[in-house]
């Protein structure tokens, strides 16, 4: 495996046959791309879409299958508003991954809901918690999909206060960054995806008025 990266290179020697992870993009451009893990949901993945639009941003959104099952019509709406859609898995469990063959299932099944829902193919696949064992890449891999993990973890996920999630975002973004935030909690609370829908505009707001353009990873990555 190959952490493809495009700073800090003496970071890159992480190797194997399993191919290339892509967690930063390349500088020069003052691009930084906003991911969102584990949706869609009601009513959080609304509010943040509320909030990309009104801010005239693009984002990538990492979608777990059952989710897009249960939401198709969010998921459209991902889409037709001109977010990038990933996929990462249809369960989101650690196990998923588990063997060759759970891996094929759990990714093509997510492939193919995300495709009826929104007549997309995605490209990008993150596997759930950002862990993976090699031969689940490669079939990642050969299924035709473009690995991607992040440079910044917002700390979301499980819950937070709005403000630290502002200051850990914006203390740690540079030139390039992949930002990892949520529109959708795993657990029953749904705080995190508050404090998510909080910090968003305030996080927008400074990163633009700091010179950086926020992007999808298609436009990122240039892929």
């Amino acid at each position: 495996m190959v952490v493809k990266t495009f700073r800090r290179k003496r970071r890159m020697q992480y190797r194997n046959r399993s191919g290339v992870i892509y967690w930063h993009g390349a500088p020069g451009k003052n691009q930084i791309a906003l991911t969102f893990d584990d949706g869609p949901g009601d009513p959080h993945t609304l509010k943040i879409l509320d909030i990309l639009n009104e801010h005239k941003v693009k984002a990538t959104f990492f979608m777990v299958g059952r989710n897009v099952k249960n939401f198709p019509e969010i998921a459209r709406r991902v889409a037709e508003e001109g977010h990038t859609i990933g996929n990462h898995t249809y369960n989101h469990r650690g196990q998923t991954l588990a063997t060759p063959s759970m891996a094929i299932v759990e990714i093509k099944q997510t492939e193919d809901v995300i495709k009826e829902a929104t007549s997309i193919s995605p490209k990008f696949f993150r596997p759930p918690y950002g862990n993976a064992n090699r031969w689940a890449l490669r079939q990642a891999e050969k299924l035709g999909y473009i690995i991607c993990l992040w440079s910044i973890n917002a700390g979301d996920g499980l819950g937070g206060n709005w403000r630290r999630i502002e200051k850990k975002v914006l203390s740690e973004s540079e030139d390039g960054v992949i930002i990892l935030m949520h529109d959708k909690g795993r657990f029953s609370t749904q705080h995190s995806q508050k404090s998510t829908a909080l910090a968003l505009p305030r996080i927008i707001s400074s990163l633009k008025e700091s010179g950086y353009r926020l992007v999808t990873l298609t436009e990122l990555l240039e892929l």
